[in-house]
């Protein structure tokens, strides 16, 4: 009897090994989320207009073609309109160029008002970063990637035929409540937005 009970314990110490599962460790799950480095840009060491075979344009209608037909910050506007100096559509199809060396941010259709959007980062030999932003174009040639100054990144639109062909040009800076996006085109609060053909002036 008392091998009976003996041989019927050990039979139930081997039973509840076999049915215990082993231990699994698991490693401590790496709850921080990965962070995104910021793209390395090749230095925007100057900038030119982006219209234009030249670098350089006159706000007046003369020998260069173009003229500005919107000032910035006329009737709250965030950027400057570039048209050819015979006016109507007579700019539809002309190529649209990267003002600087940069990466391209956005370049998509952005909805009826604007039509296609491209927009450009660059960053200054200071380290610091300004946007570039060009609208109403009929197409885009460029949809990411780094781009060179004077690279060919589209052509001048007119968003469907809801205006007359011209560029509408932006540059802007982190402050700026539209950075990465389209945004206004008009606003009385032009924070972060820059006059841009002063700023192209002073980075020549």
């Amino acid at each position: 009897m008392a091998f009976t009970r003996i041989y019927f314990a050990a039979a139930l110490i081997v039973l509840s090994f076999a049915c215990s599962k082993p231990e699994i460790k698991h490693s401590a799950a790496n709850t921080t989320p990965a962070s995104s480095p910021t793209p390395k840009l090749e230095i925007a060491d100057h900038f030119a207009y982006p219209i234009s075979s030249s670098e350089t344009v006159t706000a007046k209608k003369d020998r260069d073609g173009w003229f500005k037909e919107l000032e910035f910050g006329k009737d709250g506007s965030l950027g400057e309109h570039w048209t050819v100096d015979a006016g109507d559509n007579g700019g539809c199809g002309e190529p649209v160029y990267a003002a600087a060396n940069g990466n391209v941010i956005y370049a998509e259709f952005a909805g009826p008002e604007w039509g296609i959007v491209t927009i450009l980062e660059h960053e200054l030999p200071s380290g610091e970063r300004v946007q570039t932003l060009y609208g109403n174009l009929l197409d885009t040639t460029i949809e990411s990637g780094s781009v060179k100054m004077r690279q060919e990144i589209g052509h001048v639109g007119n968003a469907n035929g809801r205006y007359l062909c011209r560029l509408h040009f932006e540059v802007r800076t982190p402050a700026s409540s539209a950075w990465n996006q389209p945004g206004p085109m008009n606003s009385a609060d032009n924070k972060g937005w820059l006059d841009p053909s002063n700023f192209i002036d002073s980075h020549r």
